[in-house]
């Protein structure tokens, strides 16, 4: 279960050089008025900060490891157009969001896979990074990829980030979002 962390209070201290009376439609009146642009946060300094222990860490090494087994399965079953493999890689519920913000269930990525709409011909992941929290983990990274959707090109160089879920003793992918990086060549 992911840990919430307890948020500061923050205090409204008001910013304002002169004092004037101040009545509003629903009755408020006093000094100085009640508006945000006339207001800076302050942090309440009788609850300190959760500290950094406390937080969630990034995973590394052999306790990440199941859930990099996962992302490699994952990876070569696109690649292959494995759509068995991607059965049991996705759960049933799994939400993907690409590169143009077109969101797909489990069912339209399999058939993408399945007609050849979605053809990968190589994904190299550049970089993944691994958030555990319990029973799920998010994955963020970098990939480079070649391939086609719907016959278009796909963007070469994307930023991911994946939600995991351990079911039954297995890593599974519960949710995808991709976002292409900008060509900067230009």
């Amino acid at each position: 279960m992911a840990q919430v962390l307890p948020t500061p209070k923050l205090a409204l201290q008001p910013v304002f050089s002169r004092r004037v009376p101040f009545r509003t439609h629903c009755g408020y009146s006093g000094y100085p008025p009640p508006s945000f642009l006339g207001f800076r946060l302050r942090r309440d300094t009788s609850r300190p900060f959760p500290q950094l222990a406390d937080r969630p860490k990034k995973m590394s090494g052999d306790a990440a490891q199941p859930m990099l087994d996962l992302q490699h399965r994952w990876v070569v079953a696109l690649v292959e157009a494995d759509t068995r493999a991607l059965d049991t890689i996705l759960v049933d519920s799994y939400v993907d969001t690409d590169e143009g913000g077109s969101r797909f269930d489990k069912a339209g990525v399999l058939a993408a896979v399945k007609s050849g709409d979605l053809k990968l011909a190589s994904i190299t992941l550049l970089e993944t990074h691994v958030h555990r929290y319990g029973d799920s983990a998010v994955l963020t990274g970098a990939s480079a990829q070649t391939g086609s959707f719907q016959g278009q090109p796909i963007a070469p160089k994307i930023l991911f980030t994946a939600t995991l879920v351990l079911q039954n003793g297995k890593w599974r992918a519960a949710a995808a979002h991709r976002t292409a990086v900008p060509n900067h060549s230009n």
